[in-house]
């Protein structure tokens, strides 16, 4: 992996039988943007005839149903409990999106009995086969719930913003996972930047800190510049690419979307997304 743009995860259409392109995007600390990035990426995805689904993981904040304008009454815990099936509790937005409203029942996955277990995650990967792309919005900051996402995703894109704290906590994010995961695909996108020069040099000083210290060469996802259509976006509930398509971040996001259609996959685990967070759970303390 290099330093030179080269986008996240990209796959063309995959048939449905495919097991999607899972990309967790996460952030060292929160008010980078990063629930922002990933719906209106998926959005742009959706857009392009990609099938696109969303999983809420910010487990306390809930923050895309709050992004798009919907109010989920069920979610993955009510699942768990047989109060609802999981068709009931999707999300649906523009351009056939969906959104999985986890919770907190990602991490309650792994309590279940055997039997239980291995019907629900049947369920979630028939439902995982039917998209081209599943795409993780973590929580902020460094937890197990964070952590868990992250490595049972194929790749992660860390969302960060010019500022010295948000770079210094995406610098530590990483550097848990590369001790004990050396080999981990990382992609850096740099959020709310005045142009490309001042999102080139954001990049190039955490990754000169990543070579250093690590020896690891994150990837390049690109950069979203700072626009007042994406804060009108969230005062209207409406995504600044459906709401201001020609907006500058827009077109970052445009860019972004791009890339990930036109690089080569990163090398993925042959286990699906779900068994990797149960295997998770159940590892050995």
């Amino acid at each position: 992996m290099n330093s030179e743009p080269r986008g996240i995860s990209p796959i063309l259409p995959a048939p449905a039988a495919a097991r999607p392109r899972t990309i967790a995007f996460t952030s060292g600390k929160g008010g980078v943007g990063k629930s922002n990035v990933v719906l209106n990426l998926g959005l742009t995805l959706a857009r392009r005839g990609r099938r696109v689904m969303l999983l809420d993981g910010d487990l306390g904040l809930a923050s895309l149903n709050v992004l798009l304008g919907v109010a989920p009454r069920h979610d993955l815990r009510h699942v768990l409990a047989g109060e609802r099936r999981l068709d009931e509790i999707l999300l649906r937005g523009p351009y056939g999106l969906r959104i999985i409203p986890a919770g907190s029942g990602v991490a309650e996955l792994a309590s279940l009995d055997h039997e239980a277990r291995a019907a629900l995650l049947a369920t979630l990967d028939e439902l995982a086969s039917t998209v081209d792309f599943l795409l993780v919005d973590t929580g902020a900051g460094i937890n197990d719930t964070v952590l868990e996402l992250i490595l049972a995703a194929d790749e992660a894109v860390v969302v960060t913003r010019p500022e010295p704290t948000a770079v210094a906590d995406a610098y530590a994010l990483m550097k848990v996972v590369i001790r004990e995961h050396p080999s981990y695909p990382f992609h850096l996108l740099i959020n709310m930047v005045r142009d490309a020069a001042e999102a080139d040099q954001v990049f190039a000083s955490l990754s000169h800190l990543l070579v250093r210290f690590l020896g690891y060469r994150p990837g390049n996802a690109g950069h979203v510049p700072l626009d007042p259509a994406v804060t009108r976006g969230v005062v209207e509930q409406v995504p600044f690419t459906i709401g201001a398509p020609r907006s500058q971040a827009a077109r970052g996001v445009e860019r972004l979307a791009e890339s990930l259609l036109g690089a080569p996959p990163a090398p993925a685990s042959t286990a699906a997304f779900w068994q990797r967070v149960v295997a998770w759970h159940r590892r050995p303390a």
